[in-house]
């Protein structure tokens, strides 16, 4: 933090500062109750500027104001948000609190906020003060707790720093000690699916000595898949020249990763069903089952409710699998990890370029923020690579290195941005006549706005009602009611 507040302030370099944001009545008490606590208060009067703020481990709780108004404000509501998004505990403050109805009191917490203060209360700075030094120490905490947790992925191969990670990852460490329940993992497509499943081998005491054993249900032939999974006796079937045991009996003592299991043919299902209720095994041309002692970890890129109802996966299965859930976030939504992933893939393959540690410009990093990766971090991954095979000479890696099918979607998405703000600023001057700021029902502006958008489906569809009923994503017969309920009549609007 700036060392005008250290010296403003009088605190020490392992201080923690508390972001002060919005409009307090009595900002210098304000300020007292967090001095007291041992930080460092930091005002943030332009909220456009807290973007710039991303939570630290020494600043890491926010107070906001709601403002001086009898109900929240909405640009403070998103800055609570914002904040949340970034890492921080967010405490909140309002006017006369206890007068709010309840549904503007659920507001911040709905944002993130952790807690909501009455500013008028005649109690508010010892409570102010209690609650900061409970927030601060339990952030204290939790970041102690957090050097352990990333101590432990980096043991294990797991790269993140987000919330979202770390979330991940408290659960995996929790139900990795659950050693006889499945465990089904979900998230798109390079997501880290199978980390996670060696993460919970690695972590579980009573199987992390035993095999760990992966095996993609959508690769396997239909027609050997039943003894690839349970495996067969010698002269079962044509070309079965010796016995074999199969995945489970081989995994015995430890962990089955069954990725895609989508993906698995109904007749199979039926019978892994079984062995995961019975613990037992019967290989392909044998009279007698086998007890196995297996945990089956399960992933899928596929949405479940989907595939359940479309009866892809089947019901019973997917409850049996359903025991222990966690669900993998996509790269988009933990942006924070999006830099270590990069350095942790330049370090991975550093031999593809000079050998030598690599750096990146900060262009580089910028570009991979801006564009779609539906690939996760697969797909981070093999752009590295290419960007360090393809690097000629020294120095960092900078946008300049990039392969070209990302160059084209920066610049598809730079005009892209261009058509949307342009077709938004069209929808605005077509819309804003029909604000009244004497009539704030929203039903009556969406009924404005409802019939416009007849209007103008039925002018492009040359007044085919079929036609403008699919363009709407309704029935016929609703363009029809429309057109009632509007007092639009089908001649006139054609000739607009």
């Amino acid at each position: 933090m700036p060392s005008r507040e250290q010296s403003v302030f009088g605190a020490g370099e392992s201080a923690h500062s508390v972001l002060i944001v919005g409009e307090f009545l009595r900002i210098r008490e304000t300020i007292e109750a967090i001095r007291r606590c041992g930080a460092i208060p930091h005002r943030v009067e332009d909220l456009a500027a807290l973007f710039k703020w991303t939570a630290s481990a020494r600043c890491s709780v926010a107070l906001v104001s709601l403002g001086k108004s009898a109900s929240p404000n909405a640009a403070l509501l998103k800055s609570i948000r914002q904040l949340c998004q970034r890492g921080f505990t967010v405490l909140t403050c309002g006017n006369c609190v206890g007068q709010w109805p309840v549904g503007y009191k659920v507001l911040p917490f709905m944002s993130g906020a952790a807690d909501l203060l009455d500013m008028a209360a005649g109690d508010l700075f010892p409570r102010l003060q209690h609650l900061l030094k409970q927030t601060l120490q339990a952030v204290t905490i939790a970041r102690v707790e957090k050097l352990k947790l990333c101590e432990i992925m980096i043991g294990l191969g797991i790269v993140g720093e987000s919330p979202a990670m770390l979330s991940v990852f408290r659960t995996v460490v929790r139900i990795s000690r659950l050693s006889d329940v499945p465990v089904l993992l979900t998230g798109e497509t390079g997501t880290g699916k199978e980390l996670l499943a060696r993460a919970i081998h690695a972590l579980d005491l009573k199987r992390r000595a035993g095999p760990f054993l992966a095996i993609n249900c959508g690769a396997v032939s239909a027609g050997l898949a039943e003894s690839e999974l349970f495996g067969h006796r010698r002269g079962a079937f044509t070309g079965a020249n010796r016995d074999r045991k199969g995945f489970f009996r081989a995994a015995n003592g430890g962990v089955l990763f069954l990725d895609e299991i989508g993906d698995m043919e109904h007749a199979l299902q039926v019978k892994l069903l079984r062995v995961l209720e019975e613990n037992r095994v019967l290989g392909v041309g044998d009279d007698v089952e086998t007890p196995v002692d297996v945990r089956v970890v399960a992933a899928t890129n596929r949405d479940l409710a989907e595939i359940v109802a479309a009866k892809v996966l089947r019901s019973d299965l997917f409850h049996r699998l359903n025991v222990l859930r966690i669900e993998m976030p996509p790269l988009r939504e933990r942006p924070a990890d999006l830099c270590p992933l990069i350095f942790h893939f330049l370090e991975k393959h550093r031999l593809l370029g000079t050998g030598e540690k690599m750096t990146v410009e900060p262009d580089f990093a910028d570009a991979l923020r801006k564009i779609a990766l539906p690939g996760n971090v697969r797909q981070l991954e093999h752009i590295v690579c290419q960007a360090l095979a393809d690097k000629s000479g020294g120095g960092a890696l900078a946008i300049r290195d990039l392969p070209p099918e990302v160059w084209r979607q920066l610049a598809r998405e730079t005009q892209d941005v261009g058509d949307t703000e342009s077709t938004a600023r069209k929808v605005d001057v077509a819309v804003r006549p029909l604000f009244d700021p004497d009539d704030w029902q929203l039903s009556h502006f969406l009924a404005s706005c409802e019939k416009i958008l007849v209007k103008r489906a039925l002018q492009k569809t040359c007044g085919n009602q079929s036609k403008a009923a699919s363009l709407l994503g309704i029935t016929p017969r609703s363009v029809y009611n429309k057109l009632r309920k509007h007092h639009l009549r089908l001649k006139a609007v054609q000739s607009i």
